[in-house]
């Protein structure tokens, strides 16, 4: 007799789960590293340091025939401690005697979809939560503090200049809906950044990041590739579009759950600013248990994940 090329046997489970968890990842969109600095850590804990402006050039005249040479301040300082994250599927031995394979198959394809929403909805939290601090919920619906090295949301009107100077501020948060106009707002607003030197920053705003329902004027705001309409949405006099020239780029995640709200980044800035930390990369394994015949496949991964700045991006948060 012809024995099933599925048996309760751990070095055949094994491969079979992984084939289909890695299956079900392929084709998924990883918005992440649309996101975030990503990297690979061998601590701990990681530690980034904010450094203030560099201030600018002297005249060799000025500066007694020599290099002039200027101090740069230490500003604050970000810890990312790395948490262990898991999730795992059992599988009965009487499915495999049985050859269920669909609902062997529909358990591991449900774990695969559950490990990526939870790296997606983790990596959105920094605009779902944008404008909080202490109250901010995590992706399981717990309570987090999200509040900058400053202390300060992440979004916020009052931003100080440096951990010595909390008298002068700056804002980086707004409460307009998107439009071409308010788009434009931000998009000046930005570079009207200025550093802890009193230097600007010219932050130059080129990606846009927006919720589904904004897909639309946002694609507007921003011109289709290769289309010949350039004008400016909403414009009864035809007037021309000066940012659809392909300079603004567009990333609509399907995870971020407020409908209204919208960020204006310096994709430069926000990859030097938002950090994303791999301690030990989603790792699948499987075991067979002796007294209750259950294979267990389980995913574990250990990684952290924030912005030790805020200067990258201006966001509105409409009512």
């Amino acid at each position: 007799m012809a024995s099933s090329a599925l048996q309760w046997d751990k070095n055949v489970l094994e491969p079979v789960f992984r084939e289909l968890y890695t299956r079900e990842m392929t084709n998924k969109k990883d918005y992440v590293p649309s996101m975030y600095d990503v990297q690979k850590s061998d601590k701990a804990t990681e530690s980034v340091e904010m450094i203030g402006g560099e201030g600018l050039m002297e005249d060799w005249k000025f500066s007694n025939n020599q290099v002039k040479y200027e101090d740069v301040d230490q500003l604050w300082q970000k810890y990312f401690t790395h948490s262990k994250y898991s999730l795992g599927r059992e599988i009965d031995r009487d499915f495999v005697d049985d050859l269920k394979l669909t609902a062997i198959r529909d358990r591991i394809r449900s774990l695969a979809d559950a490990v990526y929403k939870t790296q997606q909805m983790q990596g959105t939290q920094w605009l779902n939560n944008g404008i909080l601090t202490t109250t901010a919920v995590d992706y399981r619906g717990r309570t987090y503090n999200a509040a900058l090295p400053d202390g300060k949301s992440l979004f916020a009107t009052d931003h100080p200049y440096s951990p010595t100077n909390s008298t002068d501020t700056q804002s980086n948060k707004g409460v307009a809906e998107l439009s071409i106009d308010t788009f434009d707002a931000a998009f000046v607003a930005m570079q009207q950044w200025k550093d802890d030197k009193g230097n600007l920053m010219a932050a130059m705003g080129d990606t846009l990041f927006v919720p589904p329902a904004l897909r639309r004027i946002a694609l507007q705001i921003a011109g289709l590739p290769n289309s010949e309409v350039k004008y400016e949405p909403g414009s009864a006099d035809h007037n021309a579009n000066v940012y659809a020239d392909g300079s603004i780029k567009v990333v609509v995640n399907p995870f971020f759950t407020n409908s209204k709200a919208w960020v204006l980044a310096d994709s430069t800035r926000m990859m030097n600013a938002m950090k994303w930390y791999n301690r030990r990369l989603p790792e699948t394994g499987s075991i067979t248990d002796f007294d209750t015949e259950m294979a267990k496949y389980k995913v574990v991964k250990r990684c952290s994940f924030g912005t030790v700045d805020w200067a990258w991006g201006y966001g509105n948060f409409p009512a």
